[in-house]
């Protein structure tokens, strides 16, 4: 019997060719992203050319996982049934300490305590059914000015 109160599930990311490496190393706790073999820039999202010297050479490499909150939002209304729950709740735009920017949710910390400049550290959120990994961020006070 249903009491009503099913939980919705959430939008799923839908992987496409170039960024398909990104999405399987989350699942191995992994988190690289495109580096350009001919200038070494990072870049995300997934591109098929640099954006700063237009080579279509890159690898997948290793990143550190910490930047600092450059701006965020608190949504106090849900778009998709499956955040209703989680109302109300953070996205943040976040600095990578390789350079780009990524956008993701805090966690570990309330929405009244995000500050811009806060250093963060990368977690990964298995999926329930551990088809996916998110990567999400979390206050890392060791690097607190």
């Amino acid at each position: 019997m249903s009491s009503g109160m099913e939980k919705k599930p959430k939008p799923r990311p839908v992987p496409t060719p170039l960024d398909r490496p990104y999405w399987d190393f989350l699942r191995r706790h992994e988190f690289r992203l495109q580096q350009c073999a001919a200038c070494a820039t990072f870049r995300f999202p997934a591109a098929p050319v640099c954006a700063h010297c237009q080579s279509d050479r890159f690898e997948w490499k290793p990143c550190a996982g910490t930047g600092t909150v450059f701006s965020w939002v608190i949504f106090h209304k849900s778009y998709f049934p499956g955040f209703d729950a989680d109302i109300p709740y953070n996205v943040a735009m976040i600095r990578l300490a390789e350079g780009p920017m990524f956008i993701a949710n805090l966690v570990g910390i309330r929405n009244e305590d995000i500050r811009a400049g806060m250093p963060v550290e990368a977690v990964f959120d298995d999926a329930a059914d551990a088809e996916f990994t998110i990567l999400r961020f979390k206050s890392d006070a060791s690097r607190d000015a």
